[in-house]
């Protein structure tokens, strides 16, 4: 009767100029040392590639190792890899729902200017609104930011919306607020695969 052997979970920090491949790449080396993807975020950002794995490794696989494999990239590719690696010593615990149920959807928009980030971020935590994720866009002179919050620690919904409107009337920003599952219903179209 085989024993499994236990596993290390690692985060993996990973940055390069962008270009095709570099999933692939890196996902293939890291299976090679029977290394276990958990969970992934990646995103490029005005032409840079970041991403951010957990990744479960048998305990006989040593993080030197692990970057050795990786560093492997840097040999076929003018891209090279900036790579962090740290061992996850607490425990994890993966659910199938991926945003707690007090979450919502924040979007603000405005003109591009110095400190936005920082205003939007600042009222959230002030209000003890957590941040889940974070992204932004900037068309011309416009800056847009979608924030998935968790309201769980905030005050009452009707509260937030009130001060919501003030920052808006003092900011000049223009601010959404809503239920994930509504955004989610309005924003989700399921398309057939072709």
């Amino acid at each position: 009767m085989e024993t499994q052997m236990p596993n290390q979970l690692y985060a993996i920090s990973i940055m390069s100029k962008d270009r095709v491949g570099i999933i692939a790449d890196v996902s293939y080396k890291l299976s090679q040392l029977s290394g276990n993807i958990a969970d992934i975020r990646q995103s490029v950002l005005c032409g840079y590639f970041s991403m951010i794995l957990l990744v479960a490794f048998p305990v006989d696989i040593a993080q030197s190792t692990i970057e050795a494999k990786l560093s492997e990239i840097n040999q076929i590719s003018e891209s090279a890899l900036a790579v962090s690696i740290k061992p996850v010593n607490e425990a994890i615990t993966f659910t199938t729902n991926t945003f707690p149920e007090n979450t919502y959807v924040l979007t603000v928009t405005g003109q591009d200017k110095v400190g936005f980030v920082a205003a939007v971020t600042t009222f959230c935590a002030q209000k003890h609104i957590n941040i889940l994720d974070l992204s932004t866009t900037r068309k011309a002179d416009q800056y847009v930011m979608i924030l998935f919050i968790d309201m769980t620690q905030s005050q009452d919904i009707g509260s937030i919306r009130a001060e919501l409107n003030q920052f808006s009337n003092k900011t000049g920003f223009r601010v959404v607020l809503q239920h994930y599952n509504i955004f989610r219903a309005v924003n989700e179209i399921d398309l057939p695969v072709v």
